[in-house]
């Protein structure tokens, strides 16, 4: 039997590099997945244990109607997997109020949203599994993107909260922190890269530069950020909530 036979999971920001990895290895371990995003995803997968909708992690309502949907067609929710956030690179001087608000209302008030919306059911179930996204920044200082490091810091609170929160319900909730993940969030200048050639690992002296940063000596792949979630959603990790896990090759030792 696989790990997470008939179990349910929602993945908001299913369609980056790293959400489109969880998505397949949720789908090979049994499970059904609701996938969630602003843009659609890069390769269409053809699964009857996969659903594809887009929505806005800032709005409640559209959180309520993934809750809807996801009911309506798997009858409930074990997950909830959120690995969606927004940067826009800039030194604290340099950061306006707009983007500061921006980026707070996606990367923490977003999945305020989202366990809020989530919750009720999986308290029924009498089991789930949250799992937030940080990022190494979570966990060591950044004189780029101010509102990023806060944001995502912000998460250990209320990923903590959460945790003691539903404890009792047998819903457990930990966070994830990658580091150097090698997808397009550090490639490209897009909606959710705030990279451009002075900072992207597509321009060889930054791809040196980034990677003798890391103790282990090479960047992490989206598979290895991947695993952890699975396993963070699998029974084998049943004792295990409130923490924060990084997963950066040694980068904030």
């Amino acid at each position: 039997m696989k790990r997470l036979e008939n179990q349910v999971a929602i993945v908001a920001g299913g369609s980056g590099g790293i959400g489109s990895e969880i998505v397949n290895q949720l789908l090979s371990e049994g499970s059904k997945v609701v996938s969630v995003d602003i843009t659609e995803p890069k390769k269409n997968i053809s699964n009857n244990n996969l659903l594809f909708k887009k929505f806005d992690s800032t709005d409640i309502n559209s959180w309520k109607k993934i809750v809807k949907i996801t009911l309506k067609n798997f009858k409930k929710i074990n997950f909830l997997i959120n690995c969606f956030g927004t940067n826009f690179r800039k030194e604290f001087d340099d950061q306006s109020l707009d983007e500061w608000q921006k980026i707070i209302d996606v990367n923490l008030t977003g999945v305020f949203l989202g366990i809020k919306s989530v919750v009720p059911f999986m308290k029924k179930e009498k089991i789930g599994s949250i799992i937030n996204f940080g990022s190494i920044v979570t966990l060591r200082g950044g004189v780029n993107g101010p509102a990023y490091q806060a944001s995502k810091t912000g998460l250990i609170g209320l990923t903590r909260s959460t945790a003691l929160a539903y404890a009792s319900d047998n819903i457990r909730c930990n966070m994830i922190c990658p580091g150097h993940v090698d997808t397009d969030f550090i490639r490209e200048n897009n909606l959710h890269s705030p990279n451009d050639w002075s900072t992207s690992i597509k321009n060889p002296l930054n791809y040196e530069k980034r990677k003798k940063g890391i103790p282990l000596n090479d960047f992490q792949e989206a598979q290895d950020i991947a695993n952890l979630a699975i396993f963070l959603c699998s029974n084998e990790s049943k004792m295990i909530t409130g923490t924060i896990i990084p997963v950066d090759g040694g980068s904030t030792i």
